[in-house]
C-alpha cells in the first residue's frame, strides 16, 4: 500500500481527494491529514512511514515550498495541487515535478497515481530548489529531463539543439552529450523560452545563439557552432531571418 498524507487548507479539497482515493485507487491509504503549514510540519516530522504527499501549493499562512524547506527530505513522492497560475504551472514543468490543477479532474488524478514512482531525496531537493527559484525570480535557467532511470538537470544555455525522433526528443549539449527524452519536440517548443529557441523545421528546435551561419543553398540551412547543418523549412525561413536580424 502507498501510505499517503493529505495537506490542504481547503476542506472541500481534502474531501475531494479522499473521495478520489476511495473511489479510484486500490493501493493508496490515507495515514494523515493537515490543513495548515504548522499542522503539516508536525504531521510530516512525526509520521515515520509514508510514501506520498498530496500537497497544496498555497497553505494560507505560507507556501508548500516554505514548508518543505523546514522538513528533512526523505524518500517519498510529492504531487502538488494548485489553482490556475500559468507561471507556477510552467515552473512545475521545468522542474519535472508532478502537479494537479484545481478543480482536480478524476482522469488527471488517476494518471498521476498510475505513473507514481519514488524519487530519491537528492533529486527531489534539486527539483524543489529549481521550482522555488522560478517562482521567486520569474526567470528560467535550468530544466529537468527524465531519461530512462536518470534525472538530468540541464542549464538552458548549454542546449545547442533539440531533434525530434518520432515521439522522443534528442537534446544536444555543448559538452557533446546527447540526452534522449520521452517528451515530444512540441512539448519542449512550448516549454523553452521563445526568445532563445526557435523551431526551424518540424524536426529541429535550435538555440539561436548557436547559429553561426544561414546558408541559402538547397532551400535554406543553418550551420551551428557544433558544425551541425540543419534544414530550415520554407514556411519558417522568413521568421527565422527576422529573428536573426532583429
Amino acid at each position: 500500500m502507498i501510505k499517503t498524507l493529505l495537506i490542504d487548507d481547503e476542506n472541500n479539497a481534502i474531501k475531494t481527494l479522499q473521495s478520489y482515493i476511495y473511489k479510484y485507487t486500490k493501493n493508496l491509504c490515507i495515514v494523515g491529514i493537515a490543513s495548515s503549514k504548522k499542522e503539516a510540519i508536525e504531521l510530516i516530522t512525526t509520521t515515520k512511514d509514508f510514501d506520498l504527499i498530496l500537497l497544496d501549493v498555497n497553505l494560507g499562512e505560507g507556501t508548500a515550498f516554505e514548508l518543505l524547506e523546514q522538513i528533512p527530505l526523505k524518500k517519498f513522492h510529492i504531487i502538488f495541487t494548485t489553482a490556475y497560475d500559468q507561471y507556477a504551472i510552467k515552473a512545475f514543468k521545468y522542474s519535472a515535478l508532478d502537479y494537479l490543477l484545481k478543480p482536480i479532474d478524476p482522469k488527471e488524478f488517476i494518471n498521476a497515481i498510475e505513473k507514481l514512482h519514488k524519487t530519491n531525496a537528492t533529486s527531489l531537493k534539486n527539483q524543489l530548489e529549481l521550482v522555488s527559484s522560478v517562482e521567486k525570480t520569474k526567470t528560467i535557467d535550468k530544466i529537468v529531463v527524465n531519461s530512462s532511470n536518470v534525472m538530468h538537470f540541464i542549464e538552458i544555455d548549454d542546449i545547442i539543439r533539440l531533434e525530434s525522433e518520432k515521439n522522443y526528443t534528442d537534446i544536444y549539449l555543448i559538452n557533446g552529450k546527447k540526452i534522449t527524452s520521452s517528451k515530444t519536440l512540441k512539448y519542449y517548443e512550448n516549454l523553452l523560452p521563445e526568445i532563445i529557441f526557435f523551431r526551424i523545421h518540424q524536426k529541429y528546435l535550435v538555440n539561436i545563439s548557436f547559429i553561426k551561419k544561414y546558408l541559402k543553398e538547397d532551400g535554406g540551412y543553418v550551420l551551428l557552432k557544433d558544425e551541425s547543418k540543419l534544414a530550415v523549412s520554407r514556411r519558417k525561413k522568413e521568421a527565422l531571418l527576422n529573428k536573426l536580424t532583429s
